[in-house]
């Protein structure tokens, strides 16, 4: 456990503490990264409390109470520090539209375990328990954490979320290097880090809509400009895209296609009351899709019955190569990436580290 410096508060509320805070870990060769935040009712995440440890010393930094965060942003930027998160997508994301910022180098210890054979999904809980053998307690996880002054409780457990990921990223760093698959985590943290993967476009907000691979090619264009002003519409207000329009709303007025206010709202009562407020807005929006003569750039994911034959048997090949390798079958080819390959699209599989282990094989196949 990292043990902490008297000197160092456990919760940070003023600039000459973080100030001090950074002078202290700023030239530790690895600095451990987690946030709390909460966006139950809003579009954007309202980031609350940003946890590091070094191998000296740890705290909780309560961004509510700073006046000026540069050092922090500073810190978080330091290029030549290695910035060790659990599964850090959602923290990325968080600090990419708090600060515009993505942190790196990243180290993700979920996908170091996963490259070491465990579970993609593998809670941070789970693998202290497993690696470190210290069962972490589970009391505050849903705990609001804009509300103040936070109790004990809430910082015991903010701050044992980056205790221990000092010493998980030593061990799976090292398991990593004996096996030499640290250029696999390396790959996969360098995509993770792409700041386009955290600048959202209205515009491709469609292809996020649960169950839109269903819908017939000619209404897409319906579901793109429902599923665009969604997204301004929820960025505008800072609300949740369910509260604007619900995924089965978008889905349910392309098929059905209503040609006025009162069909609009007929076909949003189906699903939800709340988005009734905007059935003029719809209808006006989808009277001028109908009239529009375009049509998305769609490609059809549906497979033929040879194809679906064809993708089961790669991925019993797949999984055969992920158990040889002790690997997660997951992360070296999932469903989706194959599908790809066997429709002649782009696929992560003949990139980089997978094409070596599985892409070339699922090729030959293909072929």
């Amino acid at each position: 456990m990292i043990a902490s410096i008297p000197s160092i508060p456990s919760v940070i509320t003023n600039c000459a503490e973080l100030n001090q805070f950074v002078d202290c870990v700023q030239d530790a060769e690895w600095i451990a990264v987690d946030t709390e935040f909460m966006r139950d009712s809003t579009y954007y995440a309202k980031l609350c409390l940003v946890q590091i440890a070094s191998p000296d010393c740890s705290t909780c930094i309560d961004v509510l109470k700073l006046d000026d965060h540069r050092r922090l942003v500073e810190l978080l930027q330091a290029p030549q520090q290695i910035k060790i998160f659990h599964s850090a997508r959602q923290d990325l994301e968080v600090l990419h539209s708090e600060y515009d910022l993505v942190p790196g180098p990243v180290f993700d210890s979920q996908i170091a375990a996963s490259i070491l054979g465990l579970d993609e999904q593998i809670s941070y809980a789970e693998l202290v328990s497993q690696i470190i053998n210290v069962h972490l307690a589970k009391t505050e996880s849903r705990t609001d954490w804009s509300r103040r002054p936070l109790t004990s409780a809430q910082i015991n457990y903010a701050l044992d979320d980056v205790r221990h990921l000092g010493p998980l990223y030593l061990h799976l760093k090292q398991q990593l290097e004996d096996i030499q698959r640290m250029h696999w985590l390396d790959e996969e943290c360098t995509g993770l880090c792409n700041k386009q993967q955290y600048v959202v476009d209205p515009d491709h907000a469609w292809q996020q809509v649960k169950g839109v691979g269903r819908l017939a090619p000619e209404i897409l264009p319906i579901t793109q400009a429902l599923a665009a002003w969604r997204e301004t519409t929820a960025i505008e207000k800072n609300l949740p895209r369910r509260w604007i329009l619900s995924d089965q709303s978008i889905l349910q007025l392309a098929e059905d296609q209503p040609r006025n206010e009162a069909q609009v709202e007929l076909c949003l009562r189906k699903d939800s009351t709340k988005s009734v407020r905007y059935s003029k807005v719809i209808s006006t929006l989808l009277e001028q899709a109908y009239k529009k003569s375009h049509r998305l750039h769609f490609v059809d994911r549906r497979l033929s019955r040879e194809q679906q034959d064809l993708v089961k048997r790669m991925m019993k090949v797949s999984r055969q190569r992920s158990e040889l390798i002790g690997t997660s079958a997951s992360l070296l080819a999932n469903r989706k990436s194959i599908v790809s390959l066997v429709l002649g699209l782009d696929s992560k599989i003949m990139h980089g580290w997978r094409r070596q282990e599985i892409g070339e094989d699922l090729m030959n196949m293909l072929n």
